[in-house]
């Protein structure tokens, strides 16, 4: 795989829409029409005075119960989050994983305590046919219990308040993590480790912070973004005290929103002991041009800095004269003149128009980037392709070729909730010089009686590496490259329920030389339980 097509090796679909990012509703239903065949002189004053109009304009009056925003991350949170993990099942059944059976057990109540949510995650798979030292009694994946990550996951989550209320803090599985506009980390996943998310606003979203820390029990990957809306006035909160009439914080300046994103990876590299961090920090502004009660209009920009630390063989290769003897300077001692390359920085840019109605949220960005620029780095195989690289130095999906033009492209997403039964969500990523990377996941439950379903699948550097195999063939092709789940529940007679499910996933392992790392493995479950609320 070519890593300089942009992607990182290794899930995400899945953005997760919050504050700070361009989703939430708003209704605005009159149009505005320029006459082609108006003279050119006049074409220019038409457009400033209608930008200073909407400059201006103030919102319809708020429900004096509940600021704006408020509704705005309900509806937006509602439609981005959806969890494509099997849960809530008491019952065992049969796994299979590669060419292994084992017998299951599971027992994962969900316990709601007000704005406090707590889940556990009891699964065990029994090993008849384990010989000498090996485990019997091993965890989900089929591994073994002495890993802190795999004590923790007997708790599946530990949860209180939800992402748009001021305080958000939720300790569990991060399936599909998005922070701000996801130019650094889009559809993030630590693969059912427990890792951290705690965000924090004020009532009035004019400040904020969102944050995240991948791993628990062995955390590498962590940072944040904060916001402000530095022309907001007190609160839009008509019902407090000394707070300003919502229409008076409901025009663009004063939704004019500045984000700071800073993430990095401790441990980007498997491979070596004691490499330099993967950082990504970023600036973005935001205009909500149009924010009301069904409809939203939102246009960003985002500039963001990466620290690709390029192998230096690979910097040799690209430097050295043709009919030079590359080996004897690969076993030369490093100079300042060719470790240079691994402290450059590389940029990326990228400017978005978000879209959201009722129920349907449509984003599209252009993106350019400088050479060596990965943009959303932390997507959801970001953990599995850092632990594909068959050397030392940096992971391969990050030893990036030199290229001579910038690079650029669209990032688009699309979410439809039309129905409460059923739920779509699609991103494609697409650049010059690089191969796409897709994202879809589905859900269904009750359109047809008696049966739910959802799934989910990812790929990245689509149509590359395949040798003889064409670009279709790659695109369903399970391999290093992607992730894919689906699964089928179907209720016996309520709540007795049976469940299919069938997973390539990625699980945690220990080399030889003790280093932890994720390989890929296929899974299939068959369980017959109760679903019941706890």
């Amino acid at each position: 795989m070519n890593r300089n097509r942009a992607f990182p090796k290794g899930s995400r679909v899945f953005r997760k829409p919050t504050r700070g990012n361009f989703l939430p509703p708003l209704g605005f239903r009159n149009s505005y029409y320029i006459d082609a065949t108006a003279p050119r002189a006049v074409l220019p004053l038409l457009i400033i005075g209608i930008l200073f109009f909407f400059l201006a304009l103030p919102g319809p009056a708020q429900d004096a119960e509940q600021p704006t925003t408020t509704t705005e991350n309900n509806i937006s949170t509602r439609l981005g989050e959806t969890n494509f993990l099997t849960s809530g099942l008491y019952g065992g059944g049969l796994t299979f994983i590669d060419d292994d059976a084992y017998v299951r057990l599971q027992l994962q109540p969900d316990i709601p305590l007000g704005k406090v949510g707590i889940g556990l995650d009891l699964i065990l798979l029994y090993n008849p046919y384990a010989e000498g030292i090996e485990s019997q009694i091993l965890a989900e994946d089929g591994e073994t219990w002495g890993n802190p990550s795999t004590w923790l996951r007997l708790i599946r989550y530990v949860s209180y308040g939800q992402p748009y209320e001021p305080v958000h803090f939720r300790f569990g599985e991060l399936d599909y993590l998005t922070i701000g506009h996801g130019s650094i980390m889009s559809g993030y996943a630590n693969y059912d480790r427990r890792g951290l998310r705690l965000n924090l606003r004020k009532s009035d979203n004019r400040y904020g912070v969102e944050t995240m820390v991948n791993d628990i029990g062995n955390p590498s990957i962590f940072g944040g973004r904060a916001f402000l809306r530095p022309f907001q006035r007190g609160g839009n909160n008509p019902r407090k005290a000394g707070g300003l009439p919502s229409s008076e914080n409901n025009n663009l300046l004063t939704r004019f929103e500045l984000g700071a994103t800073y993430l990095t990876d401790i441990n980007p590299n498997l491979q070596e002991d004691g490499e330099k961090p993967l950082t990504a920090v970023g600036v973005d502004v935001g205009f909500p041009i149009f924010e009301r009660s069904t409809f939203r209009l939102d246009l960003y920009n985002d500039f963001t800095f990466l620290n690709p630390l390029s192998d230096t063989s690979e910097s040799l290769l690209a430097t050295a004269p043709i009919g030079e003897n590359v080996d004897s300077q690969l076993e030369t001692a490093p100079t300042e003149e060719n470790t240079a390359t691994t402290t450059n920085l590389a940029w990326g840019n990228a400017v978005g128009i978000g879209f959201s109605f009722t129920q349907t949220i449509f984003k599209i960005e252009y993106r350019i980037f400088g050479d060596g620029y990965i943009p959303s780095v932390f997507d959801y195989t970001y953990e599995s392709a850092k632990s594909q690289s068959p050397k030392s130095g940096m992971p391969q999906f990050l030893g990036l070729e030199t290229n001579e033009e910038p690079r650029r492209g669209f990032f688009s997403q699309f979410i439809w909730h039309p129905l409460p039964q059923f739920h779509f969500l699609g991103t494609l990523e697409d650049y010059s010089n690089s191969a796409p990377k897709l994202y879809l996941g589905v859900t269904e439950s009750g359109l047809v009686p008696r049966v739910a379903a959802r799934a989910f699948y990812t790929k990245r550097d689509i149509g590359t590496d395949t040798g003889e195999t064409n670009f279709f063939r790659d695109l369903v092709d399970l391999d290093e490259k992607s992730a894919f789940s689906v699964e089928i529940r179907y209720e016996i007679y309520p709540p007795v329920e049976t469940i299919i499910t069938r997973e390539y996933r990625f699980r945690r392992v220990e080399t030889a030389e003790g280093r932890s790392q994720f390989e890929p493995i296929h899974k299939t479950s068959i369980m017959v339980g109760l679903k019941t609320d706890f």
